[in-house]
Order: C-alpha cells, then structure tokens, then sequence
C-alpha cells in the first residue's frame, strides 16, 4: 500500500488506501499501541466523515472505545492528547495535500 510512510499513513484516497484499509487500521491500532481509547478528530476533507466512519468502526470492534473531538486542526488534536492524557489519537488529514488525499496522523 503505496499510503504508509514514516510519520504518517497518507496518500490519495479510494486509490492508494480505501474504507477497508482503514477499518483494519482502526481494528489493529488499539492492540499495536496496548490502549483501550483512542482520540480521533478530522479535518473537512469532503472523504473525512467516511475515513472517521471506518476507523471508529476498527476501533470500536476490536473492543476500544473512541473519543470523537470532532472537526480540529492538527494542533488542537496534539494538545487534547496531552492535555487530556490520552495515551493515543489519530487526526484524519492529508495536511497540505490535494482535496484528493486524506490520511491518518497516529500519535501515541
């Protein structure tokens, strides 16, 4: 899968990782990070609400709960982490990116 790099999963949506590629994300997060809540907010890339959709179904099957922040920037996500002491978050984004892309942030 041409999306994973080495700071975050990134790349044109419905081309280099699709739905199911982020629900097996989303299903395999919690066990590779050892937590049991993630964070997860997004930007308003028109595919966001359908990337949150999948990976918030991973998560929730794979028995982890999900904390919805809701439409955010990057920064608001970090700081919600810190601030709230999450031990793991994921901002759906593409940064500066094309509308085309989407991606996915992991902090941990």
């Amino acid at each position: 899968m041409k999306a994973f790099h080495a700071y975050d999963i990134r790349g044109i949506y419905n081309s280099d990782f699709n739905k199911n590629d982020v629900y097996r994300i989303g299903y395999f997060l919690p066990v590779l990070l050892k937590v049991s809540k993630i964070l997860v907010g997004r930007d308003v890339r028109l595919s966001s609400p359908e990337v949150f959709e999948y990976l918030c179904k991973g998560i929730l099957d794979s028995g982890a709960d999900v904390y919805d922040i809701g439409l955010s920037t990057t920064p608001m996500v970090y700081f919600a982490t810190a601030k709230l002491a999450f031990e793991a978050s994921v901002m759906i984004t593409a940064s500066h990116n094309d509308k085309e892309y989407n991606g996915l942030k992991v902090s941990a």
